[in-house]
């Protein structure tokens, strides 16, 4: 047996050196296929080459082989490397095999894996950078077997989202809590009382929700059954708890019956439009690739609606980077007339600017996810709101959600510096939302109305459950 290094050893340098002087190993037992050099090559473009290659003290590659073939790929020149020249012929052949043998020991906690790749894909990441695969991630994210993905979307035929809850819920209808900054109460959004009670005399300026779709699903909260009824109770519950120029923007799906898409939002349109508030836009949100499942004969889904009302104009917040910013237009490039000729360009002389208002083609990815971040059947991801948010708040404005779900708002809110005032019916949902603030901002409090901590209520509510 060869002596062991000390565990003080000082830390290796690292030095750059070119690809062509490297030297693969001939006893290297690891292969790399064709695909995973174009992963490792896709890793490398996005972060970097943030991991050096190991070579003997003779240009010997002792491991990072298939970072050398994505570098080489790449058409790289030169990568950073770090120089193992102390290490015996006999432990370069053992590191060697070691270095790959002990990363496959490790394992995954699928419940925190759920949650950080549902954070990245809300962001709008590209998750086969991280190396899973779309088999992968469809066996963490969704798909339960029918080939419709659970949570994927909420207006499908033949959909069972029901969320049976798994333990006696903290929260209790009439609970107001507090997430930091944030409102939330377990109460019902067609009651005026209660709406004046979360908002406690504020007007909100932004109204952002993603209500059930016309499905009469059972959300843990008695089903609906009468929608219309439903979103009329809740829209006429927030006259004078809104700004003059309060944006309205509501996210709905297709929902499918007897072989036909339903527009079952016409009535409560119209409903909308007598009560003073104009169709003032209609955006579609674009949630990436289309689901896969066999859809009837249809194609794959993959966009909803948001409905955008309004009394008053606001104009959007330019959030989205002009790409030429800075560059200084010249007289060219002005409209065609009639004739043929080009006019003059209106703004010659002037630069672009630097940032420009959002499309009205929301390009956000969907959720799949399960666990803490999806126990919702209908989670949408945080961008989506946060992106609202950015578009048509100012920061410290405050937000109304009436169909909190998940808390997915409150999370947006806390995101985009607005504070969000949200109202969830069921119990169970409301102690989800609490749960997921509390994964993501641990640091920040969970009281009830009354001062007490969320963990002091849990405590006294168990025991008394307990004793029950």
């Amino acid at each position: 047996m060869t002596d062991a290094l000390p565990i003080d050893a000082p830390l290796l340098p690292y030095r750059a050196m070119r690809v062509d002087e490297l030297i693969p190993s001939a006893r290297n037992a690891r292969t790399h296929s064709d695909a995973q050099v174009a992963q490792i090559a896709a890793s490398i473009r996005e972060f970097g080459f943030n991991n050096p290659v190991l070579v003997d003290g003779q240009r010997g590659v002792i491991a990072g082989h298939g970072r050398l073939l994505a570098a080489r790929k790449l058409g790289m020149t030169q990568v950073p490397v770090i120089e193992l020249s102390h290490l015996s012929p006999t432990q370069r052949r053992a590191y060697m095999l070691a270095d790959n043998r002990l990363a496959l020991s490790a394992g995954w906690d699928d419940d925190l894996l759920r949650v950080e790749l549902g954070d990245l894909r809300a962001d709008g990441f590209d998750l086969e950078l991280t190396g899973f695969d779309a088999a992968e991630l469809d066996g963490l994210f969704g798909d339960d077997g029918t080939g419709a993905p659970t949570g994927a979307t909420r207006g499908e035929d033949d959909a069972a989202d029901d969320l049976p809850p798994p333990r006696p819920p903290v929260a209790r209808v009439g609970d107001l809590w507090r997430l930091g900054g944030h409102a939330l109460l377990c109460g019902d959004s067609t009651d005026p009382a209660a709406v004046a009670r979360l908002l406690g005399g504020e007007r909100a300026s932004l109204l952002i929700t993603s209500p059930p779709y016309a499905q009469q699903r059972d959300y843990a909260s008695g089903g609906i059954g009468d929608w219309d009824a439903l979103m009329q109770g809740v829209f006429g519950a927030i006259e004078g708890h809104l700004t003059d120029a309060a944006q309205l923007l509501v996210n709905l799906g297709l929902v499918h019956r007897d072989g036909e898409w339903q527009p079952y939002w016409s009535g409560w349109l119209d409903w909308m439009r007598g009560r003073g508030w104009r169709r003032f836009g209609l955006y579609t949100w674009d949630q990436g690739p289309g689901l896969p499942g066999d859809w009837n004969g249809r194609l794959a889904p993959s966009f909803e609606l948001v409905f955008h009302f309004n009394r008053q104009s606001r104009r959007p917040n330019k959030i989205i980077p002009c790409t030429w910013a800075g560059h200084v237009n010249s007289e060219k490039g002005g409209l065609r007339g009639k004739d043929g000729t080009v006019g003059e360009w209106t703004h010659a002389g002037q630069g672009v600017q630097e940032f420009r208002i959002p499309d009205n083609v929301l390009r956000i990815t969907r959720h799949k996810a399960r666990g803490i971040e999806t126990e919702h059947p209908a989670v949408f991801p945080v961008a989506l709101p946060a992106f609202l948010m950015q578009a048509y708040a100012d920061a410290g404005a405050l937000v109304y959600e009436p169909f909190s779900g998940a808390g997915t708002t409150i999370l947006a809110g806390e995101r985009t510096g607005c504070r969000v005032a949200a109202m969830e019916l069921a119990p169970g949902y409301v102690d989800l939302a609490i749960a997921r603030w509390q994964a993501l901002h641990p640091d920040q409090p969970v009281t009830l109305a009354d001062g007490r901590s969320h963990a002091e209520v849990a405590a006294e509510r168990g025991e008394l459950a307990d004793a029950a």
